[in-house]
């Protein structure tokens, strides 16, 4: 197997030495202590209420939940620190939230260390509370020196002395769930019902989506085998393979228009979103679109492969999923399967090599012929 060191946490590598753990975590409750004592003497009291929201897509969709609670009890004083591609996904819901875009050019060290430009966007805003939905070295990097009077969040143990109300990331589905856990302390009661999860939105005269990508090798099907079942499709259905521009190489392309399946390349978020609204049905891996897509109670078929579903999936009848259980797959309380997204590359992935057009197509069936209409 190949050592993969970019997918190992910092804390990790840390707790496997005890000797090393324990200077280290004196050290940085010590220090980010002091930090936070100091700070708290001269606090900001202007009544801005920061949300540190630094997540992809996917995640992005699962703190909406939170962010909902957290506007019922402060109202406009909201602005939610993010990503720029986030700010679209807040705005299906939001439209009257203030929003403090960062680059991700502005972390280092693989964006785990916010850069001296992060760090005066946010004391710029003068945030009188901060809400970390984050949860990372990322996010503790970018607070530790916030002169905040209230600072709530998750994180790794290690940054807990930089919060005054400090939550543990759970260890349990789902993960809204561990987004409202991260309010809980100051936000009460909290409405845990996912309101949204019965809606459907139906359009059989749109086109089937297949979005063939994912954040990582491990979540991802086979793109070949996307396009032999786009192919499939295309025999009775308007079928689209959607996907960022510059994202498949020529070969691919050539391919695809080869085989008569429409191309969809989006320039950015919202056209990604325009087009989701617009389909019949959703194909994907576990990836920031079908999160996306079953927000908007889109019909939706997702192929899982290194991540655990009870985390994600929405548990309704019209978004569905399919994934090949095998001894080293994800066990009930863990996010990730033990291998492939964890510390090492996957040396063959089974998981999603085994699975065959075939049984997704078998899978598939119902959702195209209930939500989908057929060619003219």
């Amino acid at each position: 197997m190949k050592f993969k060191k970019e997918k190992i946490p910092i804390t990790n590598l840390i707790n496997r030495n005890k000797f090393v753990s324990l200077i280290t975590n004196t050290f940085l409750k010590l220090f980010f202590s002091a930090i936070r004592f100091g700070n708290k003497s001269f606090n900001y009291k202007d009544g801005t209420i920061v949300i540190i929201s630094l997540h992809r897509l996917g995640d992005t969709i699962f703190t909406i939940a939170a962010v909902k609670e957290i506007q019922k009890m402060y109202g406009q004083k909201m602005i939610i620190f993010c990503f720029p591609e986030s700010v679209p996904i807040y705005k299906i819901e939001f439209e009257d939230i203030k929003f403090c875009p960062v680059r991700h050019e502005e972390f280092s060290f693989g964006q785990r260390l916010a850069k001296h430009s992060a760090k005066s966007k946010l004391k710029n805003l003068k945030p009188e509370i901060i809400l970390d939905l984050t949860g990372t070295m990322t996010s503790a990097s970018l607070i530790y020196n916030i002169k905040a009077k209230q600072i709530i969040g998750i994180n790794r143990k290690h940054f807990s002395p930089i919060y005054d109300h400090f939550v543990s990331v759970r260890e349990e589905p789902q993960l809204i769930d561990i987004y409202l856990d991260t309010i809980s302390p100051v936000v009460k009661p909290i409405n845990r019902t996912k309101s949204n999860q019965h809606q459907i939105s139906v359009n059989p005269l749109g086109k089937i989506l297949i979005h063939p990508f994912a954040g990582w090798k491990e979540k991802e099907w086979n793109l070949k085998k996307f396009i032999i079942l786009a192919d499939r499709l295309n025999e009775n259905y308007r079928v689209s393979i959607i996907t960022e521009k510059s994202q498949l190489s020529t070969d691919i392309i050539n391919e695809i228009n080869h085989s008569n399946i429409d191309l969809i390349q989006t320039d950015s978020v919202e056209e990604l979103i325009e087009n989701i609204k617009e389909c019949s049905l959703l194909i994907d891996n576990d990836s920031g679109p079908v999160n996306i897509a079953n927000y908007l109670g889109k019909p939706t078929f997702s192929i899982y492969g290194a991540t655990n579903p009870d985390f994600t999936a929405s548990g309704v009848s019209h978004q569905i999923f399919i994934q090949k259980l095998l001894s080293c797959s994800s066990q009930k309380r863990d996010k990730y399967c033990s291998i492939g997204a964890s510390v090492y590359d996957c040396p063959g992935i089974q998981c999603m090599n085994l699975l065959t057009v075939e049984e997704v197509h078998a899978n598939i069936t119902p959702l195209v012929e209930e939500y989908c209409n057929k060619k003219s």
